[in-house]
């Protein structure tokens, strides 16, 4: 019921704001060389009595993103994760990623930009997969994705994507295992950003 009342109230906003925008170089403008634009992932408590759930700091992924051209931007990733079930003897849950990334867009429509593109990136977690210990990776991927600017300079997007990950796990008192993964996905998070 809640998921489908906020669905409601997001198709409401943007056809709100979607008859309402007006600039001088008319509704919309697609990045271009030289812009800078800023991004967060986050994922909203839809379940819940509050806005997001608060078990544990989930700060989602932060991300810049640099137009080299029209068609082309580079982009910058970081997440960060922290959660400590506050008993006696557990230790705090880390997990942090950095990335990078090549985006190609395509001309899309007005308000619709889509793009292509591959990334890489490292991560390092401690008591990873519910064992003491640590995990450090090594991500790569392909993507597809669209954002829609629903005003101008501000999108929500999504992402689908094809990722290999490869996981070196070190259990405290433990051998240490190669774990690796290969498959696609969308992306969990709702995507919202900025052009600067």
């Amino acid at each position: 019921m809640k998921k489908s009342i906020f669905s409601i109230a997001l198709i409401a906003v943007v056809s709100i704001a979607s008859a309402q925008i007006t600039t001088n170089a008319g509704t919309f403008t697609k990045p271009s060389a030289g812009d800078t634009m800023f991004e967060i992932q986050f994922m909203p408590n839809l379940d819940g009595s509050s806005m997001f759930d608060t078990s544990e700091v989930a700060l989602g992924a932060f991300m810049m993103r640099k137009f080299d051209s029209d068609t082309k931007a580079k982009r910058y990733m970081a997440s960060l994760e922290v959660s400590d079930s506050g008993l006696d003897g557990d230790d705090t849950n880390f997990d942090l990623l950095v990335g990078y990334g090549i985006e190609n867009h395509f001309s899309g429509a007005e308000r619709l930009s889509t793009y292509w593109g591959y990334q890489g990136g490292l991560s390092y977690a401690n008591n990873a997969y519910g064992a003491d210990g640590s995990t450090v990776g090594i991500l790569a991927g392909v993507f597809l994705g669209a954002e829609y600017y629903f005003i101008p300079n501000v999108y929500i997007g999504t992402e689908l994507g094809y990722n290999l990950g490869i996981s070196a796990v070190s259990p405290d008192g433990g051998d240490g295992v190669t774990a690796w993964g290969l498959g696609s996905g969308v992306t969990g998070f709702l995507r919202m950003g900025f052009r600067l």
